[in-house]
């Protein structure tokens, strides 16, 4: 259950995360708001870390050599997104003024320590079916990490913190399922978790079909996930941009006017205004006008 409880708070805090992260790029929201849920999701996940690793050190009964160090590997990356958030802070409120591009350059450090960690995790147990899970996170990790580097070369760009905040959401909302398909009875069928510490565990399956089938099931998973978040995201960006650009005349659709006014607008001209010349009208009228200039060049040399 604390498995459970780790993957599930820890998905809620990303998705609140991405929410507030995307609503402060539309709206006037406090500056420190993600700030302050950042620090407390990177607490929370330290504290975990220190507990897991506690108790598997105090637990008498254990012989798991992996009980105590696995969970206090993952503080690095913690400490990392906690570095990210006091600087942020202290940058903001004048403390100790960082460029943006740095601070960026630590969030793209923090994701790659993630990323390092997990990576490093799958060799554990190589044959494990979590395994296929923690290699489908990658990919919100990678597009978080791609969205920092992008924001290091253009930081007052809103696109990136845009993108990050999907990334987020989709890595909130995978470890969700995580949390649901490994440490409950909607596991896949033919699979069963091992558990040698709070930490150290394993979901294994008992023929080979089983795990291919298992591996099949949770990339079904991952593109509902991800078909989901599109689908938000396409929803959330009209809702947003009907409440900033306040429909036919607001920011976002300034620079067009509406086809039934230029209409109206030239239905009011006067037909007179237009003609049509033939090619002998336009002959005659350039003969009339080389005649009419060399008159008045005539006239003017006579009177000279």
């Amino acid at each position: 259950m604390a498995g459970f409880i780790s993957y599930a708070v820890g998905g809620v805090g990303f998705i609140l995360l991405a929410a507030i992260e995307t609503l402060s790029a539309a709206f006037d929201l406090p500056r420190f708001l993600p700030f302050a849920v950042a620090a407390a999701l990177s607490v929370l996940y330290a504290a975990d870390s220190l507990v897991s690793s506690i108790f598997s050190a105090m637990a008498a009964s254990s012989i798991d050599p992996l009980g105590a160090s696995l969970p206090s590997s993952s503080l690095p990356v913690a400490f990392f997104f906690l570095l990210y958030v006091l600087s942020s802070l202290a940058s903001l409120y004048s403390v100790l003024p960082l460029p943006p591009s740095a601070l960026h350059l630590i969030s793209l450090s923090a994701f790659a320590q993630e990323f390092l960690l997990f990576r490093l995790r799958n060799s554990k147990d190589p044959d494990g079916l979590e395994n296929r899970y923690f290699d489908l996170l990658f990919v919100p990790i990678l597009i978080c990490a791609a969205s920092s580097l992008l924001a290091v070369a253009r930081p007052t760009s809103p696109f990136p913190r845009i993108a990050r905040a999907a990334g987020l959401a989709l890595h909130g909302s995978w470890l969700i399922q995580m949390a649901f398909s490994l440490f409950t009875s909607l596991m896949a069928h033919g699979c069963v978790l091992i558990r040698r510490s709070r930490a150290n565990f394993t979901v294994v399956c008992h023929a080979h079909g089983d795990l291919h089938r298992g591996s099949a099931i949770a990339t079904l998973q991952f593109n509902c996930h991800l078909a989901g978040l599109v689908i938000v995201a396409v929803g959330i960006y009209a809702a947003l941009a009907d409440k900033v650009g306040g429909g036919a005349g607001g920011q976002l659709t300034a620079g067009y006017s509406p086809i039934d006014k230029e209409l109206n607008r030239m239905e009011h001209v006067s037909a007179s205004n237009f003609s049509i010349d033939s090619d002998e009208d336009m002959e005659t009228n350039q003969l009339k006008h080389h005649g009419s200039v060399s008159v008045s060049v005539n006239g003017f040399g006579g009177a000279y």
